[in-house]
């Protein structure tokens, strides 16, 4: 009888898995609770036992295989359609309006599609969000209103839109469609010339002019948003009526509903305006400041900012771009000079779109050659342009070499740069097992290379300081403590100097200094600037003690020689030091230091028409001073790391061109 009512039970289990139909499982019930009876059960267990089993028989059945198909003979009255989630279903709805003949596009919220429409067979471009975004009214809304917003703007450079609407729950914005290319495609592809980009920008410019006077910002000025119709380039600029300005769809106004939460960063971090980065309030300020990043990136190839989200937003907000002509000096000033105009990060500071129009449609004229007679040579840590020159107000003139391994650059930034007669600009690094010198024309040809790694006469280890000196250079290896005299074509004419502790060797020696026949050599290990002949003879040394009577000196940091007047920088003490030959101190003077700079580095110094240049090596500022009163004058930003500063006299003011070695 046990086995009996077990058998019983499980048939009642496979059952209900199988649902069987209501009557089978009610006979087995049955069946199961007279077996139970005849096996003694008790009279409330089987009430109990009745219940359970009944509501198991009667209760919703959970279905966990493949769905079942439905069964024949059953029809549907009525039946709601759905919308189909594939972009043909879309295509499928909006047939009823429009023949949907290819996608143009799929963005991060959108679709695009070339159609026609039926009623008056014009082309048109169907914009239709993305279905996973159709469940966030506020979305909905603001797509929508992009359609408002444009259909209240007649501008030719702004995008015309047809109709907006839903059919069958599809949205969608029939507006004008463009035959073109985007400005991102253009930048990336470096397809505009300066010209070009200024009158693209120009174009823009005009638009936002026209929607700022209606009330709006656009809150999202960047080139992805900007066309430019095919043909519409020109070799000096573009068709007026070949761009446009897109997409409103974040654009916001006093006339407009706003549907942004306050506070929140609506827009792309890298165009954003400091005031947008910070969730405040805008106005059309704010849409100047981005069309000055479009305007930065189309000139240089590269925003001014660039990072992941945080980083992007801390720099908007608190950095300060390059200039674009440090990254590029052919970039024509009154444009370099307009960007950073419009990025001031004070939105009261920035210039009007009038003015921004004025100066995109100038007649400005690109800089051709050099037309000063001496400009600053650096050496930089920079990939592209790690050797520059810098008219005396440090406006960038030329930017050669770099690193890479193209014609012209090298694994590492330099070490050192010079000049030398003919105007060739000189530049040493270090590269185990290849050539350390090179001589560049100063339009940043290489002329030649020489001194191979090894320690044979003509040949460096580490170096770390050049000079020029009539027919020639001076080359300071910084490892083996010797002076080496190479003539215009690299080649070895004499050497002196060695590792020692003074009188005519050095230890750890650091910078070199040449004047009126005699050579100056920054001895940092031994404390003191050492004076030789050309040929190396020892003539006397500087040096300050650290007190009166102390046998210990002060640790110094830089040399520089103008006629008679000796330059020391006195690193304990952070002092330019002033002197005559005989060592006589004439004057003491503070050398400022800059945000970020190390106050213990090595400067170098360059004594120049009343100005004493000084460079911190490791920061980004050339200081200045006074060399009558020693006070400080405005710093020369250079927006990299300095490694090594010369003076270059131009060749053109003298009559003179640096020749190769396949010249000479």
């Amino acid at each position: 009888m046990s086995l009996l009512l077990a058998l019983l039970l499980v048939s009642l289990t496979v059952g209900l898995a199988l649902r069987l139909g209501p009557w089978t499982l009610f006979l087995l019930l049955a069946l199961l609770l007279f077996t139970a009876q005849l096996a003694g059960a008790r009279a409330e267990a089987l009430w109990s036992f009745f219940l359970l089993a009944l509501g198991g028989v009667l209760a919703p059945r959970l279905y966990l295989g493949r769905p079942r198909s439905i069964r024949r003979g059953r029809k549907l009255t009525n039946p709601k359609p759905r919308r189909p989630a594939s972009t043909t279903g879309e295509a499928e709805v909006l047939s009823e309006r429009y023949e949907i003949l290819e996608k143009i596009g799929v963005g991060g919220m959108a679709t695009v599609y070339k159609a026609k429409e039926r009623k008056t067979g014009r082309l048109v471009a169907l914009k239709v969000p993305q279905e996973r975004f159709l469940g966030d009214p506020r979305f909905v809304r603001r797509f929508h209103r992009e359609a408002e917003v444009l259909a209240r703007l007649d501008h030719p450079n702004i995008v015309r839109v047809y109709d907006h609407g839903q059919l069958d729950g599809v949205h969608y914005i029939a507006m004008e469609y463009l035959d073109g290319e985007g400005l991102d495609r253009l930048i990336e592809e470096r397809r505009l010339n300066f010209k070009q980009a200024a009158r693209i920008l120009a174009r823009v410019a005009g638009a936002l002019r026209h929607i700022h006077a209606q009330g709006i910002v656009h809150r999202d000025i960047k080139p992805g948003n900007i066309m430019v119709l095919k043909g519409a380039l020109r070799p000096e600029g573009v068709d007026p009526r070949g761009v446009r300005l897109m997409d409103f769809g974040i654009a916001a106004g006093k006339v407009l509903t706003r549907l942004t939460i306050t506070g929140a960063r609506i827009g792309t971090p890298v165009y954003m305006s400091p005031e947008q980065a910070k969730g405040q309030k805008l106005d059309h300020r704010s849409d100047i400041y981005s069309l000055g990043i479009v305007l930065y990136e189309a000139l240089t190839g590269q925003p001014p900012f660039t990072g992941g989200y945080e980083t992007v937003i801390h720099q908007q907000i608190f950095q300060i771009p390059t200039p674009p002509r440090q990254l590029n000096p052919a970039i024509p000033q009154a444009l370099s000079d307009l960007v950073l105009r419009m990025l001031e990060k004070d939105p009261a500071k920035r210039p009007s779109l009038d003015e921004v129009v004025q100066v995109l449609e100038g007649e400005w004229e690109e800089e051709k050659g050099l037309p000063h007679p001496h400009y600053l040579l650096l050496a930089v840590e920079a990939k592209k342009g790690s050797v520059r020159l810098l008219d005396l107000e440090g406006t960038p003139a030329r930017l050669l070499s770099g690193v890479g391994s193209g014609a012209g650059e090298f694994p590492s930034p330099p070490l050192a740069v010079t000049w030398d007669g003919e105007g060739g600009i000189w530049v040493s690094i270090f590269e185990h097992g290849a050539y350390l010198l090179h001589r560049f024309s100063p339009e940043g040809r290489l002329l030649l290379s020489t001194g191979p790694y090894g320690m044979k006469p003509g040949e460096f280890l580490l170096p770390v300081a050049l000079a020029p000196v009539p027919g020639g250079v001076l080359v300071l290896d910084g490892e083996t403590g010797l002076i080496t005299l190479l003539d215009l074509e690299g080649r070895y004419q004499l050497r002196f100097g060695g590792v020692g502790e003074g009188r005519g060797t050095f230890r750890d020696p650091k910078a070199l200094a040449v004047d009126q026949g005699e050579v100056f050599v920054l001895d940092y290990g031994n404390r003191q600037v050492q004076r030789l002949s050309l040929e190396g003879r020892y003539l006397s040394r500087y040096a300050f003690r650290k007190g009166q009577g102390s046998p210990e000196l002060r640790l110094l940091g830089g040399v520089a020689v103008q006629g008679d007047r000796l330059y020391l920088f006195d690193l304990e003490a952070q002092k330019v030091r002033v002197l005559d030959k005989a060592g006589k101190l004439l004057a003491s003077w503070d050398l400022p230091l800059g945000e970020g700079e190390d106050r213990m580095s090595l400067v170098d110094f360059l004594p120049h028409q009343g100005v004493l240049y000084a460079a911190r090596r490791g920061g980004e500022r050339v200081h200045r001073l006074d060399l009558e009163a020693g006070t400080p004058l405005p710093p020369l930003p250079v927006y990299a790391p300095i490694r090594s500063l010369a003076l270059w006299p131009n060749p053109e003011k003298k009559g003179l061109r640096p020749k190769s070695q396949a010249e000479a």
